[in-house]
């Protein structure tokens, strides 16, 4: 059975904090202020899904990473949900690969993490523009 498991993007502090879910309802560590916080809207806070699949060394693999696939290809890809597929896919990022997503499953633990959208958006535009 797969773990279900998120980590939590602070978008005001631009960086990963805590959550919790009590009593059905979802609550958010503002390490600033020390205190936590309700975000129904999703305004300030961004939950990221585990997606079941570690990179080659082990680590796991969340929503928002950006992948290079290793040993197949210069392939580079972000995890995302795909809620036409209900799965978890890589879109494509590399210009040069003609399909738009790939399903996990295809690489298996084949994959070196770059970094993610969230602490590294420079890396995102540097990669797209690159291809």
């Amino acid at each position: 059975m797969r773990d279900i498991k998120f980590r939590a993007w602070d978008k005001a502090l631009k960086r990963w904090t805590n959550y919790s879910i009590d009593d059905d309802l979802l609550m958010f560590y503002d390490k600033q202020g020390e205190c936590w916080e309700i975000d129904r809207e999703g305004e300030r806070f961004i939950l990221c899904q585990y997606t079941g699949l570690k990179n080659f060394n082990g680590k796991e693999i969340y929503e928002g990473d950006i992948v290079r696939a290793v040993g197949f290809s210069e392939w580079i890809g972000v995890a995302k949900y795909s809620d036409k597929n209900q799965v978890f896919v890589f879109e494509c990022i590399d210009k040069n690969y003609r399909g738009n997503i790939v399903f996990m499953s295809q690489f298996g633990q084949s994959f070196k993490i770059l970094g993610n959208i969230y602490e590294n958006p420079e890396l995102l535009k540097e990669l797209t523009n690159d291809n």
